[in-house]
């Protein structure tokens, strides 16, 4: 038996978090940072595992304060770091890690969940 909530489409399409993309782009780009998203994240973001779904209001929040808060300390990491974004009152993370493509450094998003109590051995930035 199919169910409803199988049917339904994807809740963050492609397109829209391409838009997402390029809005966090201008704003880390005065830090230098060039922000990604992977296709393991955007398959991901609609990942019924999460429960409530993310929306790209929660993925523009966590990034928009992380850059407000951590900006400028994230820039001054070097390439190959691992980093946690973290937002506590939604409960989402983001695993991201840096690399430089010989122009910028690229802040890449592995992948996104929503979880209480997510374990990583990596550095966190909170909100």
């Amino acid at each position: 038996m199919i169910k409803l909530k199988d049917l339904i489409k994807e809740d963050i399409s492609m397109s829209q978090l391409n838009v997402v993309e390029k809005h966090l782009d201008k704003i880390w780009a005065k830090v230098g940072i060039d922000v990604e998203f992977t296709r393991h994240f955007h398959d991901r973001v609609n990942d019924r595992r999460n429960g409530k779904p993310i929306n790209t209001a929660e993925l523009l929040r966590i990034y928009k304060q992380i850059y407000k808060r951590y900006g400028k300390p994230i820039s001054q990491l070097s390439k190959g770091t691992e980093i946690l974004l973290k937002d506590m009152s939604t409960d989402i993370n983001v695993p991201v890690v840096l690399r430089w493509n010989g122009r910028e450094l690229e802040m890449i998003a592995k992948t996104v969940m929503r979880k209480k109590n997510f374990k990583s051995r990596t550095k966190k930035y909170s909100i």
